[in-house]
């Protein structure tokens, strides 16, 4: 489809961008970022920034130097280097959530901890599933040494798709060498790698304006890498940012042009993205809540600010506060997800998660894969073209009698997705009542079918063997412990 096709929702006004972006220089020039790493401090020093007390007073001079020396990340590989899209063809895109703390088992419809197992049969899964474009281990198994977690992850996920991953959410800067040593080892080689980089890393500043040490490692070694960067400030409406949307959007420029601007002093030309991962507080309960609209439309205004400044988004989307496949999950996930792709969004996370991004499942992916097939279809707008405008099918079918169901036309243009037709959801009277199943039963029975049966092809010897080293320097370094997988 292409890019004049999109519908395109507008939330922010010119003016409306304007100003968010001029308060969040202000808070870079005049308020700060809390800034722990001496080396990033030094840096920054040397782009023209005061840097006083523990933090770091940012110039938009400087800020505007980094922009310069970004790269707008666009180009999606698979796992063996190949061009999987391209974002900016006017389609929207979608991409699991990552490293969740519970799983809802899909036999006993119970929540609890997850294992490397279940991260193994969640990347199968979503891998088979046709609506989702970008794999991250979708839990934080427990049946790893905490320190290695990031590592197994990334390497189960490996082992388990073809499509264009993530690694594991990374939050030290020791893990990022093993994680781009493994998507290298899949691709060629590093110099293969930093051609066609097959894995993309996150990493999170803590808001607000808060780049701890740790933190900044992680970005800088990110950074030296060569590996795309998609920084994901949180900050939440009510708590850690203001309860306005317009303040916490401010807020959240404001720390995505300062991690930009560590990464470029690191590595002038790094490709990023710009990401959006703004809740809000239940006053009630004092609980971050991912459920409401506030998702979905602070989503859109970032893919408006991420394409004022050239870049692409990633937004969430496909979120709920729902404890149960209900109503409230369908309503909520559906909304969230299909506002930001109206605005634009490049790509929306959140596929298989529920209960406050507490929870992911099998089924739940399944349910959102629907979904997700449901807002690419309206993003996609309508496409008006000698093909689509069908005169010559309705000059030849109408005189003759009026149907066009058995026509070549239409044959190809319903190849070619010109009604939406979904995978699980209920259709007709006499299917409802030949099958009392619902549409969650049908989304477990799926994912269990899917489960069993849907094979990737493996990776060669050589490079099973690569990771397998990979992995067992990674345990005895990163944990001291010697024992294989």
């Amino acid at each position: 489809m292409a890019s004049k096709n999109r519908l395109a929702l507008r939330v922010l006004s010119e003016d409306g961008m304007d100003r968010i972006e001029d308060t969040a220089y202000r808070l870079l020039g005049e308020v700060g970022i809390s800034l722990q790493h001496a080396g990033a401090a030094e840096m920054l020093h040397g782009l023209g920034c005061r840097i006083e007390n523990g933090r770091a007073f940012i110039p938009r001079n400087a800020v505007e130097w980094a922009l310069e020396r970004v790269t707008a990340h666009r180009v999606f590989y698979e796992r063996d280097g190949t061009k999987a899209f391209a974002l900016g063809d006017g389609q929207v895109r979608f991409h699991s959530g990552g490293g969740l703390p519970f799983i809802l088992d899909l036999e006993s419809g119970r929540r609890r901890s997850p294992t490397l197992t279940d991260v193994e049969e969640a990347t199968r899964l979503l891998d088979a599933l046709p609506n989702v474009d970008v794999i991250i281990p979708l839990y934080g198994a427990q049946d790893v040494a905490p320190e290695l977690l990031t590592v197994a992850s990334t390497d189960v996920m490996l082992r388990n798709t073809r499509k264009p991953v993530w690694a594991a959410p990374l939050d030290r800067p020791q893990d990022v060498s093993y994680v781009v040593e493994m998507g290298a080892a899949c691709c060629g080689g590093m110099d293969a790698f930093l051609k066609h980089p097959t894995m993309y890393l996150t990493c999170s500043p803590v808001s607000p304006l808060t780049f701890t040490e740790v933190g900044t490692a992680t970005i800088m070694a990110i950074a030296e890498s060569g590996a795309p960067l998609l920084p994901l400030p949180a900050p939440t409406l009510g708590a850690t940012g203001p309860v306005t949307m317009a303040g916490t959007l401010a807020l959240q420029h404001a720390e995505t042009l300062a991690t930009y601007t560590i990464a470029a002093a690191v590595r002038p030309g790094i490709q990023v993205m710009y990401c959006s991962r703004i809740s809000a507080i239940d006053p009630r309960t004092a609980v971050s809540i991912w459920g409401g609209p506030d998702i979905g439309l602070t989503g859109a205004c970032a893919g408006q600010l991420a394409q004022r400044l050239g870049l692409t988004s990633d937004t969430y989307g496909l979120t709920s506060s729902s404890t149960l496949l209900d109503a409230q999950f369908g309503y909520e996930a559906l909304s969230n997800a299909l506002v930001p792709a109206l605005a634009g969004v490049d790509i929306l996370s959140g596929v298989g998660s529920t209960s406050d991004v507490m929870v992911a499942g099998p089924e739940i992916a399944v349910l959102d894969d629907e979904m997700a097939g449901l807002v690419k279809h309206i993003a996609g707008g309508c496409e008006v073209s000698e093909a689509t405008l069908a005169y010559d099918a309705m000059s030849s079918v109408i005189p003759r009698d009026g149907v066009f169901l058995g026509e070549m036309h239409t044959v190809k243009q319903m190849r070619g997705g010109a009604l939406w037709m979904p995978g699980i959801s209920t259709r007709g009277e006499g299917e409802a009542s030949a099958s009392p199943e619902g549409v969650v039963s049908k989304a477990r029975s799926r994912a269990r079918e899917l489960i069993r049966n849907h094979e990737v092809p493996p990776l060669p010897d050589d490079i099973e063997r690569h990771l397998d080293e990979i992995l067992v320097r990674a345990r005895r370094e990163l944990t001291g412990l010697s024992s294989h997988r």
